[in-house]
Parts: structure tokens; sequence; C-alpha cells
């Protein structure tokens, strides 16, 4: 069985996960998360480097395979993998899959090929589907102000701006405060979500959460500010470190059966316009300084 695409904006797939109940999981806050949809491909945007997974009955367990990434702009490179049958987020159901290393390919939307090892085609993938985007920036919890001089990152097929970080060294509740400047990007709370490094719904912008986050209105050239508070993680990475149920071999499921969802690696999903009121292309974004700070706040209080 093959999965279609889903082409539309990625804000209305968090909408849909929103109705089942993914609105009381926000902020990537534990490992009760509802489980991603059936795909083709997960994570649907991933850097180079970063490994994602290929589904596809055609995928022979144990047979080798060469993967080429073809971005808009012809850029072109391939990875090496081979297949094996796992058990799939989605429903816990064992699948074919093939788990592949992102190369070095522009930003943006990239069609994905699948050959055997004779070097025929089996199988392409369309570049709706995804998209590669910057490596991701370190967080942390105490006071710091980060700067990214010229930062771009990719733009997916459906104008969808994606921003990566690494929270692996956050344990205590910090607020963070990002801007750009150089580019006039405009969002409002529903045009963000979070999806983390395994595909897994993370949380959005709740109006009803007071405390969580805040936009101040940028001006021409200078991006609406995001600030947003991240809650304490020493709680979690206790518990995975003492509760024998919590405990994982192979970093994606617990000894009881469950998935462990990543809460330390994810992206940003913006939907942003710019000043003329033109969405972003797809590709790399516009070039900007992207600022941001952290100070540690045990409360939120936005």
């Amino acid at each position: 069985m093959r999965v279609a695409g889903d082409r539309k904006r990625v804000i209305l797939a968090a909408a849909a996960l929103l109705i089942v109940g993914a609105s009381k999981a926000f902020a990537m806050c534990g490992c009760d998360k509802p489980p991603p949809p059936r795909a083709n491909v997960r994570p649907f945007v991933a850097y180079p480097d970063q490994t994602i997974t290929l589904f596809d009955d055609r995928i022979v367990e144990g047979q080798k395979y060469i993967v080429r990434f073809t971005a808009r702009d012809g850029s072109s490179d391939w990875s090496r993998g081979r297949g094996v049958v796992k058990r799939d987020f989605a429903d816990r159901q064992l699948r074919n899959q093939l788990r592949v290393a992102v190369p070095d390919v522009s930003y943006g939307p990239s069609q994905i090929s699948v050959y055997d090892a004779s070097n025929t085609l089996l199988y392409t993938l369309s570049d709706d589907q995804f998209a590669v985007i910057g490596r991701p920036i370190a967080l942390h919890d105490f006071d710091e102000t980060i700067t990214r001089k010229n930062y771009q990152t990719g733009v997916a097929a459906d104008g969808t701006m994606f921003i990566a970080f690494d929270a692996t060294d956050v344990s205590d509740a910090t607020k963070y405060t990002g801007t750009g400047v150089g580019a006039g990007l405009r969002f409002q709370p529903d045009s963000v979500v979070i999806y983390n490094a395994q595909g897994f719904f993370g949380g959005w912008l709740d109006p009803n959460s007071p405390g969580l986050f805040r936009i101040t209105a940028g001006s021409p050239g200078l991006s609406d500010t995001l600030s947003y508070w991240r809650h304490e993680f020493r709680t979690y990475k206790e518990e995975h470190r003492k509760r024998d149920a919590r405990r994982t071999a192979d970093g994606e499921w617990h000894a009881d059966g469950t998935p462990h969802v990543d809460n330390f690696h994810f992206v940003v999903a913006i939907a942003a316009t710019l000043d003329n009121g033109q969405p972003l292309s797809p590709g790399a974004s516009p070039a900007f300084d992207l600022v941001i700070s952290s100070t540690p706040e045990p409360s939120s209080d936005l």
C-alpha cells in the first residue's frame, strides 16, 4: 500500500489533529502524543545528514537501495540505505521501510527517487511531500542571545517555512524570543505549529493558554516577534531514567510498547507572509538575521 502525499498546507494538517484531541498536548511536553498519520516519508522536512524514513511495499527487507534527492533548482545528491521491516509510529504495525540520511542539496522542495541495487528506478515521490531545511539551532536554558547572520532555511511547496531546533541541553523552564531582522515576516497564532524530528505533531500557539506565547508586530523589514514559554523537562528526563516502562533500547519504543517521542529535536513551521502580503516562495527562504534570546522563566507569564 502506498499513501498519497498531503498537498495541503501544514497548518491544515495540524488543525485536523487538534480535532482529535492534540490541542491538549502542546510544547512537545511528553510521550503521550497522538500518532502521526500514515505517510510515504517521515518526517516531511529534514536537514542535511538527518535520517528520514521512506515507507513503501516495494521496499524489500535486506535489499540495498540508492535514494536521490533533487531540488527545484536542479541540484541533486544521493544516499544509500537497506530495507528493513519495523513498527510504524502511525499504527504500531510492521511496515517495509527504508532509512537514509538527507544529502546536502538546496533548500526547499525536493523530489525523492528510489533506485534498486542495479540502479533501476523503483518509484519517485513528488517534491510537495518533502523539503530540505536549515540545520538545527541549539537552545539552552540560561540567559543567552543567538544571532545567525544571513540565516536561510527551506520553504516547502505550500509556502511554509521551517526552522529546526535542538533543545537537548534544555532542562529548566525557559522563555524564548525570536525575531527576523531584514525580512518582514508576518504571522498569526494559527500560522505557527510545531513538529518533532519523528513527524509527531508537537503543539500550536493556543490562544486559550495564557502565558504560553506572545506575538509582537514588527515594522517594514523587521519580522513579527514571537515569545514562547517552554516548561521544564527535568521531570521528563527523570521519568525516562527511573521508570522501567519508559526505558527504550532503540530510541523509538518504550519497554511497555508505547512510542518514545523525541521532545528535544523539533521544527517550528511558520506560514508567514511578506510585507507586501505575498506568501513565501518555495525554495530557500529570504536571507535575514535570526536573533533568538533565552531567559530562565520558572512560570509562564507572557
